[in-house]
């Protein structure tokens, strides 16, 4: 299999149990997270070595990121200790007609205090096939966001493939004009893109096409769909754009549905139904699957197929990491029995 290093903050995410609000619990669960994590943790299941680049504190906490890592298999020759602490996040978790919600509480981490200068980056690439961030990490601020531009540089220069997702999260940006114009020279440094925003795509007029189209899922207007996709691919000079849709009930139940644009033809999947366990990590479980299907050199329906399982099965997994197998994948894709495995 292929080495895929990532660049990203390791998060602890505490949840109430039960589906309860943060006002009524007396009890939080505690799991990690992070996008770049939640990806590498499902490649390694798959079978792929996988390192990150990342700042934990030298502490208890930080102690146990690292037991974690080595769980998950996830090389930790780029993991620095760093002043600040670890970063977290409180999810809670949605019911039928009450929407989900995350509050982040990750100024003065270990990771957002990191820059250039703190990381022992010598061979850093070295027999690595891939490399993968997210623009959240971009977002943090102006030292995480060099970082990351610096990474994307060196791997490109090495003919080694660089995926971003765009990762849009609002309270990250100061609006989301912002997150545009500073994720778009990001992506001209990418090969492959998850997700069609935020970026800059702008017209003669200098329109961004995607609002003068009017865009925006459920994408029932192919001819827009298709217009975009062959801009954003010419712009961005990218071999790959892949991305999701989700038509939302009030009964936690997801009308899930992926894309894939790929020298000039859109392959998509049929519509599944699925009962939603836990959102969280659906969307980078759905870029690992992008991921190890381009590393396979596979067909590009089989790699969109392979994602679409990826993404479908996460919502059933409790927690950020999506625990799945070579076999689970080969298991949805033959459309086999839900019943009791014996």
């Amino acid at each position: 299999m292929k080495k895929v290093l990532a660049f990203g903050e390791i998060l602890l995410r505490l949840s109430p149990p039960y589906y309860q609000t943060l006002t009524q619990t007396t009890s939080l669960e505690c799991q990690f997270g992070g996008s770049e994590l939640n990806v590498l943790a499902t490649l390694a299941q798959l079978g792929h070595q996988t390192s990150l680049i990342s700042a934990i504190p030298d502490n208890e906490l930080g102690k146990k990121a690292e037991h974690f890592l080595f769980a998950r298999q996830i090389c930790q020759d780029y993991i620095i200790k760093n002043a600040g602490r670890l970063g977290l996040y409180y999810y809670q978790k949605g019911f039928s007609i009450r929407a989900s919600q995350v509050i982040y509480d990750r100024d003065f981490s270990a990771f957002s205090q990191s820059s250039y200068k703190d990381y022992r980056l010598g061979g850093v690439f070295d027999q690595v096939d891939w490399f993968h961030v997210s623009g959240i990490t971009a977002a943090l601020n102006e030292e995480t966001f060099d970082l990351t531009y610096r990474l994307m540089t060196l791997a490109r220069k090495k003919g080694i493939k660089v995926s971003l997702d765009l990762n849009y999260r609002a309270s990250l940006w100061r609006s989301f004009q912002e997150a545009r114009e500073r994720l778009s020279p990001l992506l001209q440094l990418a090969n492959v893109c998850i997700g069609l925003e935020p970026i800059l795509l702008l017209d003669e007029q200098g329109r961004d096409l995607k609002d003068v189209l009017q865009l925006s899922p459920p994408y029932e207007d192919r001819k827009a769909l298709l217009t975009v996709l062959e801009a954003i691919e010419e712009h961005y000079q990218l071999d790959t754009i892949a991305f999701t849709q989700r038509e939302m009930s009030y009964s936690n139940e997801y009308q899930l549905k992926a894309f894939l644009y790929q020298d000039g033809t859109l392959y998509e999947t049929d519509k599944e139904m699925i009962q939603v366990l836990d959102r969280v990590g659906t969307g980078d479980a759905f870029t690992a699957g992008i991921i190890h299907g381009c590393v396979k050199e596979t067909a590009p329906q089989e790699i969109l197929e392979i994602a679409m399982a990826t993404f479908v099965f996460k919502h059933t997994i409790e927690g950020d990491i999506n625990v799945m197998t070579p076999s689970d994948i080969e298991h949805l894709l033959a459309h086999e029995s839900y019943e009791i495995k014996r």
